[in-house]
């Protein structure tokens, strides 16, 4: 929603998208209507009249297999299954009137535009699953630009020689809110954060110390002292409640999100190393530990510690005003969007006078 409401600000806004799988979601039509009621256009590649290709049904039988065997690593960014579910003939013709075309994920960086062409990464694939780099970094090296949430994704495209990169976070409002000497935990039950849990619990906590845990991740928490919060329906719940934030989880690439958010609520924070992924140097911002019981003693330390807590709360803030900021997010990208908007008017002009 982040590139699609600066998208909608710039001009009219078109999103192409499959109704079904491979690549659908499933669109419902109360989701269709509530996009184009503010201004949006939405165009369906079944729609078009486009019947599935032999690549597309090898594609299905590639994905059925893998699926079956569990070889969720055998999707990467050359997998046929994602590759071929857009036909290039329906995608030029969404994109044949378009000053900018935006492509979310990288499987579909090589179909071809005939305007600036941006490709935003969720994750690099190659550093995920099988396949290797080669045509990732061929297929994005067609791209005008290509946006990215990891500091460390950013690195790694420019040691392959792509330059014109842009590193644009999660967008997190900032909150001022009470600093508590509770702790918490936030997170869904993917295998990354159970990881986490199970980490932080081969280490028993001090006997003082009580967690809150949120979200369908508290399901995994079994630690004496734990109060469960399954669901909660305010996003700023768990750091309205709590003043420190445990961080457990490092495996995953990109940047967490509730990294984002724990320091845009200016939360004291205690992150494991390598949770912390995909952001600037910290420089006091979060404690960082190497084991589960380090992490219960800090814990432990910043919850009677007002003036320590206080102080790490203010450090966290500070760090997202200086690199995490909504504002200067939007306003960064905004600005690259707008700088190959203006290079396609002058491309416009110049065929016009010619």
């Amino acid at each position: 929603m982040k590139h699609l409401e600066i998208l909608r600000s710039l001009g009219e806004c078109t999103i192409a998208s499959a109704a079904t799988r491979p690549a659908g979601m499933g669109w419902s039509a109360s989701l269709r209507n509530s996009l184009e009621s503010v201004g949006y256009r939405v165009r369906l590649r079944e729609e078009a009249g486009y019947s599935r290709t032999l690549r597309q049904w090898l594609g299905i039988a590639y994905a059925s297999v893998c699926k079956g065997l569990r070889l969720e690593r055998a999707f990467g960014h050359a997998n046929p299954y994602h590759r071929y579910a857009f036909p290039p003939a329906w995608w030029q013709d969404v994109t044949a009137k378009a000053d900018i075309a935006v492509i979310n994920y990288s499987y579909w960086a090589w179909l071809p535009t005939a305007c600036p062409k941006v490709v935003v990464l969720l994750d690099l694939f190659s550093g995920l699953m099988w396949g290797g780099s080669l045509k990732e970094t061929e297929d994005l090296r067609t791209a005008d630009l290509v946006v990215v949430i990891s500091k460390d994704e950013e690195l790694e495209l420019h040691r392959r020689g792509i330059k014109n990169v842009l590193w644009s976070p999660p967008v997190v409002r900032q909150a001022s809110l009470p600093l508590s000497d509770a702790i918490g935990i936030v997170g869904s039950a993917n295998p990354h954060n159970r990881e986490g849990i199970h980490w932080l619990g081969t280490s028993s906590p001090p006997e003082a110390i009580a967690v809150n845990v949120y979200g369908a991740l508290s399901g995994f928490a079994g630690w004496p002292k734990v109060v469960k919060v399954k669901s909660y329906s305010d996003p700023y719940q768990p750091y309205r409640d709590c003043g420190i934030i445990l961080l457990p989880t490092a495996l995953g690439t990109g940047v967490q999100i509730k990294v984002v958010e724990a320091l845009a609520c200016g939360r004291a924070i205690i992150a494991r190393r390598g949770a912390m992924r995909g952001i600037p140097d910290g420089q006091g911002a979060w404690i960082e530990v190497d084991s589960p019981t380090e992490m219960w003693l800090q814990a432990e330390r910043l919850s009677r510690d007002g003036q320590e807590r206080i102080a790490q709360g203010e450090k966290a803030r500070a760090y997202y005003q200086r690199y995490l900021d909504h504002e200067k997010i939007n306003l960064q990208l905004r600005d690259a969007y707008r700088s190959l908007l203006s290079g396609r008017m002058k491309t416009r002009e110049c065929a016009k006078k010619a």
